[in-house]
C-alpha cells in the first residue's frame, strides 16, 4: 500500500524524520519496502522559491498580443514584475509563483529573463507545471484567503514523500490512512487527531425510501448493506488537493464523485460504490447470488459470466455490481449524472476472494474485502463520503438511510495476565505500561491487580481474540528489539528415525558421487504425461489438480520425478553446461479414493550429456544403463538390500536399455536410459540415464534389526568364472538371480562380466560369462566345498534356463 506522508501527518505528527519513521514502522510490523519522492525536487531549499502571490495589476504587453505584464504582491517590500502568457490571468487573483532559482520538475533552475524587451522576475504557475494535473488551460487560481508570501508547499502538495508498505493479510485495518495513523500513534505516542465523521444536514426532498428500495436475499454473504441518496450533484473535476492525494496513493483521478469514493476508501479502508440512480431499473437494490451463466459487463469493458457462488448487487432487472469487486458499465456515474445512490457494505471475505479468482478480476476494493472488514465500518465511511459529496459536488443529501444489517457479534473482554505477559516475553513490563500500549491501539482497558480486562476495537477483533494476541501486540509496540536474547535451555536433543537415517545415507551417497542436488517444482503442467509418452490408460494420467493454479504450467501435482530432472538438465545445457549429473529427493502425488493425495517419496538421479575427457589419462565416465544399474545396486546395498535385476517396460525409457530392481517382492527402483523422443520433448541433448529409488519400498525390503559385523578379510575369497550359452531371450539379470539363489549364503556376489554373440554360438543364442565370489566369513572353504557350490550353480542354470557350459 502507498502511504503519502503529508496525508498521514494530517492525523499524527511524530517527532521523527522520514528515515526514523520508516524504521519504527518496519520494526513494529508494517514493513516499509520503498520510499518515493514525488513531484518537486526538495534539495537545496528549492521549496522556499515557490510563494503565493496576489496579482496587483495585469497590463497588456506592448509588443506581444498573448503576453501580459503583471505586478505581484509576494509579501515583499516592493511588488515583483512577472510576464505571463496565460489567457486567464487577471488583477486580484491569488496565484502560485516560482521565483528565480526555483527548479520545476524536469527543468533547469529558473532565472530572470527578458521577454520582448520586458524583464520577468519569476513565473506564475499552472497545475500541470507543478505536476498536479496532466494538463491545464491556464494558470492556477488559489483561494483569496491565502496571504501573499505564504510558501506554496504549505497550501499545495507540490512535494510528497510516499512509503510503500508491505502489509500482512491479518491487518486490513492498515489498508486505510487513518488505520496507519493509529498505528503510528501507538508506536510513537504522538497525539492522534480524531477522524471527522460528522454528517451534513440533510437538505434533499422526501426520504431515501421515496427514491429506492433495498432487499438483501443473501445475508450470509452480505452481513450489512447501507445506501443513501444524494441529489443535485454536479459532476466535474476534483479540487487539486483531492486529486494529488489520490495520485500520490497510486490511484488515478476520474471525477469528483468517483474520486470521493476512492478517497474515503483510502482513508478508512472501507470501499464504497456510487451508482447513477437514474440509470437503475426500479429504482431498486437487490443483493443476491448470481444465476449460473448470468453475464455482467464490468467497468473495464469485459463481459464476465457468473455463477451462484458469486454475490451480485442488482437493480430491478440486472446485475449492477460484482459485490466487493467492480461495478457494471450500465449504471456508472457519468458527466450527465445528477442523482447518486451511495453504497457502503460488508461482504463475506472468502466469497469475495473466491469470486475474484474465479472471474480473474482483482481491484483495490476486493483486496480489502477479501481480508475481512468489520460490520461497524460502513457508517464511518458513509458519513465522510456524504459530507464530501455535499461540499465538493454541491449535492443535496436526502434524509434517511437504508441499512439492512445482521446483529454484530457479541463483544467479550479478553483477559491479559501480567505474569503471563512477562513470562512469555522475558521482560518486566509494568501493568501501567501494557495498559497504555493497549489504549494507544484503541483498546478499552479495565485494570485489576493481576489482570487487564481488554475490549478490542472492532477494527482488530478478527486478529486479536486471545491472550497471546494481546501479548504479541504489547511486544510489538514495546519493541521486539528490546526482548533480551538468551540461548534456550536444552532439555534434550532430537534424533532421526531409522527411516530418516536411511534416506540421509542414500542422499549423501549420491551427492558424494558428484551429483548436484536440486529442488524442482511439485506443481507441473498436465502435459508432462504426454511428453513422457504414457499410455492413455496409464493410471499416472490421473492427477491431483490445484483448485486455483497460478498458471497452466503449474496446474497439477507431479506424478513423476523425471520431468523436473529433465528441465534442470535442459536449463544447464542452455547455459553451456552440456553434461552433468543432478539428483532430487522428493515426493509424487496420486489421487486417493478419499479425495486427498497419496504421497510417495523417491530419490531420483539423472546423468545427461556426453562428458568430455578432462585429461588424457582420465577415464570418461559412461552415461548408460550399465552405470545407472551400478549406482542403483550401490544404493540398495547401503541399506543391506541385494536386488534382482529384471526387465522393465517404461515408455519414457529406452525400449531395451532399462531395468527394474526387485527385492523381497518389492519393486525398489527403476533405471535405464531416457527415450530419445522424451529427451527431445524436454530439449535435452546427448545420452541421459536415470535412477529412481522408491524409498518406501526399499525400506520395506531392507533387513530389520541391528546389522551384524562379518569379517570377510580374515578368510580367502575364491572367484570362479563360468561362461554359459543360453537363448538370447534369457536376461542376464535372471541368470545372476538364479546363481545367487543356487549358491546360497556362500555366494557373496555374482556378476556378468562378458557377453558374446556370433557364428560360433549359433543363431538366437548368446554367451554370458558370470563371475562367482565364494567365501564363508567363519572359515576357509575347501576345494570340494567350493566345487559343490559351483556345481549347484551349474545345475540350476542348466535346469531352469537351458544353459550350456562353454568349453
Amino acid at each position: 500500500m502507498k502511504l503519502p506522508l503529508s496525508w498521514l501527518r494530517e492525523y499524527v505528527r511524530p517527532a521523527l524524520d522520514d528515515v526514523a519513521l520508516a524504521a519504527h514502522l518496519t520494526d513494529a510490523g508494517p514493513a516499509v519496502e520503498d520510499v518515493t519522492h514525488l513531484r518537486m525536487p526538495t534539495v537545496g531549499g528549492n521549496l522556499e522559491q515557490f510563494r503565493v502571490g496576489r496579482v496587483v495589476s495585469a497590463e497588456q504587453h506592448p509588443d506581444a498580443d498573448r503576453l501580459r505584464i503583471c505586478q505581484l504582491d509576494l509579501g515583499e517590500p516592493e511588488v515583483r514584475q512577472v510576464v505571463c502568457g496565460a489567457p486567464n490571468v487577471a488583477a486580484g487573483q491569488t496565484v502560485a509563483v516560482a521565483l528565480p532559482g526555483a527548479v520545476l520538475p524536469g527543468r533547469d533552475p529558473l532565472g530572470e529573463v527578458q521577454l520582448r524587451g520586458v524583464i520577468s522576475r519569476g513565473m506564475i504557475l499552472s497545475e500541470s507545471e507543478l505536476e498536479l494535473a496532466a494538463e491545464s488551460a491556464g494558470i492556477m487560481v488559489l483561494p483569496d484567503d491565502i496571504l501573499p508570501g505564504t510558501p506554496v508547499a504549505e497550501v499545495l502538495p507540490i512535494a510528497e514523500t510516499v512509503f510503500e508498505l508491505e502489509l500482512t493479510s491479518n491487518r486490513p485495518d492498515l489498508m486505510g490512512i487513518y488505520g496507519i495513523a493509529r498505528e503510528v500513534h501507538a508506536i510513537t505516542s504522538a497525539p492522534l487527531a480524531p477522524l471527522d465523521v460528522s454528517e451534513p444536514e440533510p437538505t434533499g426532498a422526501g426520504s431515501v425510501g421515496d427514491y429506492v428500495s433495498l432487499r438483501v436475499d443473501a445475508p450470509e454473504l452480505c452481513p450489512r448493506y447501507m445506501a443513501r441518496v444524494v441529489t443535485d450533484v454536479r459532476i466535474g473535476p476534483s479540487p487539486v488537493w483531492l486529486r494529488s492525494r489520490l495520485e500520490a496513493a497510486g490511484m488515478r483521478a476520474i471525477s469528483n464523485v468517483v474520486d470521493i469514493t476512492n478517497y474515503v476508501m483510502l482513508l478508512t479502508g472501507q470501499p464504497l460504490h456510487a451508482f447513477d440512480l437514474d440509470r437503475m431499473a426500479g429504482p431498486a437494490v437487490v443483493v443476491r447470488r448470481a444465476h449460473d451463466g448470468e453475464p455482467i459487463t464490468t467497468l473495464d469493458g469485459q463481459t464476465r459470466i457468473m455463477d451462484s457462488d458469486v454475490l451480485t448487487i442488482c437493480d430491478a432487472e440486472r446485475p449492477a455490481v460484482v459485490a466487493g469487486i467492480m461495478g457494471a458499465a450500465d449504471v456508472e456515474v457519468s458527466a450527465a449524472t445528477t442523482r447518486i445512490l451511495l453504497e457502503a457494505a460488508t461482504f463475506d471475505a472468502p466469497a469475495v476472494l473466491h469470486a475474484a479468482l474465479r472471474l480473474g478480476l482483482r481491484s483495490e476494493s476486493s483486496s480489502r474485502f477479501e481480508k475481512g472488514l468489520p460490520i461497524e465500518l460502513p457508517p464511518v465511511a458513509m458519513a465522510i463520503a456524504c459530507r464530501l459529496l455535499v461540499e465538493l459536488c454541491g449535492g443535496q443529501l436526502v434524509p434517511g438511510t437504508l441499512d439492512v444489517a445482521q446483529p454484530p457479534p457479541a463483544v467479550t473482554p479478553v483477559v491479559l495476565r501480567h505474569a503471563r505477559l512477562n513470562a512469555v516475553l522475558g521482560l518486566d513490563i509494568s501493568p501501567d505500561e501494557s495498559a497504555a500500549i493497549l489504549r494507544r491501539l484503541g483498546c478499552e482497558v479495565t485494570e485489576a491487580r493481576t489482570t487487564h480486562q481488554v475490549i478490542v476495537p472492532y477494527t482488530r477483533r478478527r486478529d486479536v481474540a486471545r491472550e497471546i494476541d494481546l501479548i504479541e501486540e504489547v511486544a510489538r509496540i514495546h519493541g521486539y528489539g528490546r526482548v533480551p536474547a538468551h540461548l534456550p535451555r536444552m532439555v534434550g536433543h532430537g534424533t532421526r528415525t531409522p527411516a530418516q537415517r536411511r534416506v540421509e545415507q542414500l542422499r549423501r551417497y549420491v551427492v558424494d558421487q558428484g551429483y548436484s542436488e536440486i529442488v524442482s517444482y511439485r506443481f507441473v503442467p498436465a502435459s508432462d504425461v504426454d511428453r513422457l509418452r504414457l499410455a492413455d490408460d496409464d493410471p499416472r494420467r490421473q492427477f491431483v489438480r490445484l483448485a486455483n493454479p497460478i498458471s497452466e504450467e503449474m496446474a497439477v501435482m507431479r506424478r513423476s520425478m523425471l520431468p523436473g530432472l529433465l528441465r534442470a538438465a535442459a536449463q544447464n545445457q542452455r547455459h553451456q553446461r552440456v553434461h552433468g549429473a543432478v539428483c532430487e529427493l522428493g515426493r509424487t502425488y496420486a489421487p486417493a479414493p478419499d479425495g486427498r493425495a497419496e504421497e510417495r517419496e523417491y530419490l531420483a538421479a539423472l546423468t545427461f550429456g556426453a562428458p568430455a575427457q578432462d585429461h588424457w589419462r582420465a577415464p570418461t565416465p559412461p552415461v548408460d544403463v550399465h552405470a545407472a544399474v551400478g549406482l542403483a545396486e550401490a544404493l540398495c546395498g547401503i541399506v543391506g538390500v541385494r536386488p534382482d535385476i529384471e526387465a522393465n517396460h517404461a515408455p519414457y525409457l529406452h525400449p531395451v536399455r532399462q531395468a527394474r530392481l526387485v527385492a523381497r517382492d518389492h519393486i525398489v527402483g527403476w533405471t535405464g536410459e531416457i527415450h530419445p523422443l522424451v529427451m527431445r520433448s524436454f530439449d535435452v541433448a546427448g545420452p541421459s540415464a536415470l535412477v529412481v529409488i522408491d524409498l518406501q519400498a526399499l525400506g520395506a525390503a531392507a533387513p530389520t534389526g541391528v546389522p551384524q559385523f562379518e569379517d570377510i578379510l580374515g578368510v580367502p575369497m575364491s572367484m570362479r568364472d563360468l561362461a554359459f550359452v543360453v537363448a538370447d531371450e534369457v536376461s542376464a539379470a535372471t541368470l545372476v538371480a538364479t546363481a545367487r539363489r543356487a549358491g546360497g549364503a556362500l555366494v557373496r556376489d555374482a556378476r556378468i562380466f562378458d557377453r558374446y554373440a556370433g557364428a560360433q554360438i549359433g543363431a538366437q543364442r548368446v554367451s554370458l560369462a558370470i563371475r562367482l565370489v565364494i567365501a564363508d566369513p567363519s572359515r576357509t572353504l575347501t576345494d570340494d566345498e567350493i566345487g559343490t557350490v559351483v556345481g549347484a550353480v551349474r545345475q540350476a542354470l542348466t535346469h531352469q534356463h537351458g544353459a550350456e557350459l562353454r568349453g
